[in-house]
This record gives C-alpha cells, structure tokens and sequence, in this order.
C-alpha cells in the first residue's frame, strides 16, 4: 500500500520577521507543492520495540529534516520503533527561496504519518507537530509558515504567545488578487535560523527602534490587506514598497534584490523579500507587483533571471 500526501509553498506578502515580535503576517499558500508517499510491506503498522527501526528516505538533502518530522511524530504518538517504511519525497519547492519548504515537507511527511500509521487525518494537530520541527529547524519561529501551509488559502496570523495564535483563514473569494510574480534572486548563504538570529542580536540592541519599525510594518500589512480587499492597486503598490523598506531597514535584504527592487519600483510596480531573506548573496524570492507585467519580466531580463507567474490561495495539506 502507497500512501501520498502533498502540502503547498507558502509566501509572505508582509509581515514576515515582524511577526516573530507579535506583529500580525499576510500569507497565502501557492502553487508548488512537495508531495511524500510512504510504502510499507508491513502496511505501515507499529513495530515491536525489540524490532530495528529501519526508515529509507530518498532525499539526502531532506534527510535531517525529514528524520526531525519523524521523530517529532513519534514522541506526539508514543510511538517507540516503526515498521519498515520507504519515504519518497518530491518537490516542486525551490529549498531556501523563502517559500515555506521546510514546512511544507515537515506538513506532507506528518501527514503522511499520521494516515498511513495511525489511520487519522486532523490538520489542526498536524500544523501542531510541524511548528515543533519548525522551532529545532529555525530555533524561533513565528508558526506562520507551518500554519501557511498546512491550512492553505489566504492567511491572517498572529502569535499572542508560544501556546497561542490567532489564526484567521480568510475567503480568497472575497478579495481581489492580482497577478503577482516571483524573481528567483537566488538561494541565501544563511541559514532561516541565521537570519532569524541577526534580527534578534538588532533588536537586543536597539528595541525601540526594532519595535517602531515593527509597528509601522504591522500598519503596512494591515493597509496590504485592505488594498487587496477593496482591489486598490495603488494603495497595495505603496503597502509593499514601505513594507520593503522595513526589511531594508532589519538588514535582511542582499545587494542583488535590493537592485532588483529598485529597478521595478522605477517602473511604477513594487516587490519586497518574501521570507527570512538573505544578506551576502542571494534573498530567495521576491514578490513583484506591477499592474503591467511585462515591465517586471523586462527588469528580470536585465538581470538575465526569470520572473515567474504565481497563484496564491492555493488547498492546504492534502491527502493525494
């Protein structure tokens, strides 16, 4: 018996970073997926405990991660050894794009788990486990990412404390999205937890500053959301860059975006780092925004990179 399940990426539109600090994040999920299947010959029944665990992963670089998910799932469950399992991991989640796909893999591997051992499927309990992996992966995670991913669509988050989040899935049906795109700027030299880590030693330095800037971008994100509502481009145009400015301002932005950034704000459109971001080479993604596209895809060539279309809103972690 295989098994498959699959979870989406995820993207910032704003609020990421600040959101750590209590500060309320705009995501939604989009479409690129990774997808797990689990193959047992034992039908994924527990194993006797006097039994070797033996787990086959085809994803070297997923391997610690996926092994984390594992074990995470098994201390949830009291479970102590598992039957033979053959894990087989694809993604269509470009790794440190800042696209959510240490969640997304942490959502499709728990999921997977859950189903295939334990006969359950509770998504609530699911975006529970993957924020635990998320907190060893990342060291201080909001939750965002997890949540993003694992209930899809579009999403209002906001971690009160550790033990609590407000959570708001919002109708995408009710708001007016555009066409946005994604410029790849490259996969960053640091580590989430890195630059998780250099956000956290400014603030210690400089918290009335770190929190003013916090505030402001809380006031972006929250004129981003009614931009979108009421399908302001404008206003949605001028949320974005100030947000960009606030990311600036946090030293999470690389040379290269910034330029990037510069160029389409030129034009008239807007982008901004859509992750945790990156300072010595690449950012991952950044989210463009122009109500003429093709004058992103001209920046991107100027470049020599691609600016790709991306949906937003897209189901949450789903059995296959």
């Amino acid at each position: 018996m295989t098994l498959t399940v699959s979870a989406p990426g995820k993207i910032h539109l704003l609020g990421e970073h600040a959101v750590v600090y209590g500060r309320p994040a705009l995501l939604a999920a989009v479409d690129k997926r990774i997808y797990v299947s689990i193959n047992s010959p034992a039908g994924g029944q527990v194993a006797s405990s006097k039994n070797k665990e033996e787990l086959v992963i085809n994803s070297p670089e997923k391997d610690n991660l996926a092994r984390e998910a594992i074990s995470v799932f098994k201390k949830a469950f009291s479970i102590g050894i598992l039957s033979p399992l053959e894990i087989s991991i694809t993604s269509g989640i470009p790794i440190g794009s800042g696209l959510g796909s240490s969640a997304a893999l942490s959502a499709a591997l728990i999921g997977a788990l859950m189903k295939f051992v334990k006969n359950l499927w509770n998504p609530i309990k699911i975006n529970e486990l993957v924020y635990e992996v998320e907190k060893t992966a990342h060291g201080n995670p909001s939750g965002a990412d997890n949540t993003a991913v694992v209930f899809g669509g579009l999403v209002w988050y906001r971690k009160e404390f550790d033990f609590f989040k407000s959570i708001w899935n919002l109708p995408i049906s009710a708001y007016k999205i555009p066409k946005f795109l994604l410029i790849d700027t490259g996969r960053p030299s640091e580590t989430t937890r890195e630059m998780v880590e250099i956000v956290a030693s400014q603030y210690d330095k400089n918290p009335k500053t770190m929190e003013a800037v916090f505030s402001d971008q809380e006031n972006q994100t929250k004129k981003m959301l009614l931009a979108l509502k009421s399908g302001d481009r404008q206003a949605l145009i001028e949320a974005m860059k100030k947000g960009q400015r606030n990311l600036d301002k946090i030293s999470v932005v690389g040379s290269l975006a910034g330029k990037i950034i510069k160029e389409i704000e030129k034009t008239g459109g807007a982008a901004k780092v859509s992750g945790a971001g990156g300072i010595k080479t690449g950012s991952g993604m950044i989210l463009c925004y122009h109500q003429d596209p093709t004058q992103i895809q001209k920046v991107a060539e100027m470049f020599q990179l691609l600016a790709l279309p991306v949906e937003l809103g897209e189901e949450g972690v789903r059995i296959e």
